[in-house]
């Protein structure tokens, strides 16, 4: 059954001939940049694009006028999600950021066809990933034959999306674990396999943690991330600084962005979808509490890619690491021994005091900083750095 927060999900051949292969080599292989379609597009759309990318280039895409086509295209939002397919394969995977339809732009980047129409029907993507999943692979999880191949410009069955989301989570973490030939998980049994609850008081000491929330906020916009923190923070502030003049105010809900992330500390997101990044700070007497917010992310999501913080004072790294040893959290369903980084409040302090005057900042700097749970002297390999591939290239 369709389900009101599902996202849809566009279907796109980029290739198969010589004229779509140069195409996806000039706007989606080659990004391109605002300055290029400011004299094409009137200044609310130029201002609406620069407020979505934050400066940095984007890639972008278009199709034909015709009746299927043009319904699609109506039917089409920000945040709906769009898969590229080339040669047998997903290559590219990626959120709706905008759309406009506009002749003269379209043909300044892909010319016309030899009907001497152009692809008018364009759309801007974000959160773009490089996949290289075949087809076959994903084909049966959207209740295609595997051997189908999308022509064209198609939308999946919204019914059979709904589906996906509710099974497996975030489409993109689930390209990415099909690319890495991991098992999926399926998410009803991960949410069955945790069944720890607690009730605990938690005591916070307000101005550490509320000093530690702003830095991760200015960090966050450094990145060029969009910051989330719980409303119930929104009208604090550090150092003379409102929390609600650097966060989004509104929080976007579907299937596979799950609602229990809007209780987290802090949360980076780029644009109203994807996740980056979700930080818990934590001064309770028990770190228990931080892990199990989340592991109740991780239930929902599954098949994410994004990395997971426990922010704490330095005295409570042993503390942290032993908590994730209990089979609750470490077992083969969550495995969040893997996934959660230990970030100290010195090392967060260090990174933003010398971030102050930057222009920028490297998200792949605070990834190396956080400390993974070792069960040997060997590393674990995680997933997350490739998610924050994007972020690094800014």
């Amino acid at each position: 059954m369709f389900h009101e927060n599902s996202r849809k999900v566009f279907l796109v051949v980029a290739g198969g001939n010589p004229a779509a292969e140069r195409h996806f080599e000039d706007t989606i292989q080659r990004k391109r940049t605002v300055e290029e379609v400011r004299r094409f597009l009137p200044s609310q759309e130029i201002e609406n694009l620069e407020r979505i990318y934050h400066g940095s280039n984007f890639i972008v895409w278009g199709a034909v006028p015709g009746p299927m086509n043009e319904s699609r295209w109506e039917r089409m939002k920000p945040g709906d999600v769009v898969l590229i397919y080339n040669s047998g394969r997903i290559r590219f995977a990626g959120e709706i950021a905008a759309k406009v339809r506009n002749k003269e732009l379209a043909r300044y980047f892909w010319k016309e066809n030899e009907t001497g129409n152009t692809w008018e029907l364009m759309y801007f993507i974000l959160n773009e990933e490089r996949t290289d999943v075949p087809i076959e692979k994903l084909n049966p999880l959207f209740g295609y034959q595997s051997h189908y191949r999308p022509q064209g410009f198609s939308m999946i069955n919204e019914e059979a999306v709904s589906s996906f989301a509710l099974n497996y989570g975030d489409i993109l973490g689930v390209l990415k674990t099909l690319e890495r030939g991991e098992e999926l998980i399926h998410l009803p049994s991960r949410k069955e396999a945790v069944i720890a609850r607690i009730d605990e008081r938690i005591e916070r000491v307000p101005t550490e943690h509320d000093e530690m929330q702003w830095r991760l906020i200015r960090l966050g916009q450094l990145a060029k991330c969009d910051v989330w923190v719980p409303r119930s923070d929104q009208p604090k502030q550090y150092e003379g600084h409102q929390f609600r003049d650097f966060v989004l105010h509104e929080f976007h809900e579907t299937l596979d962005v799950p609602r229990s992330i809007e209780n987290i500390d802090v949360v980076w997101k780029f644009g109203p979808y994807s996740i980056k990044s979700a930080f818990e700070i934590e001064h309770s007497t028990s770190i228990y509490s931080g892990i199990l917010r989340l592991s109740d992310l991780r239930a929902e999501a599954p098949n994410s890619n994004y990395p997971l913080f426990i922010v704490a004072s330095e005295d409570r790294r042993r503390r942290v690491f032993e908590e994730l040893r209990r089979p609750t959290f470490s077992g083969p369903c969550l495995r969040l021994n893997e996934v959660i980084r230990f970030l100290g409040y010195e090392k967060l302090r260090d990174l933003d005091e010398s971030s102050k005057n930057a222009k920028d900042f490297d998200t792949n700097v605070l990834l190396a900083a956080g400390e993974v749970f070792r069960r040997s002297r060997a590393r674990p390999t995680l997933p997350a750095r490739s998610f924050w591939t994007r972020s690094a290239e800014l």
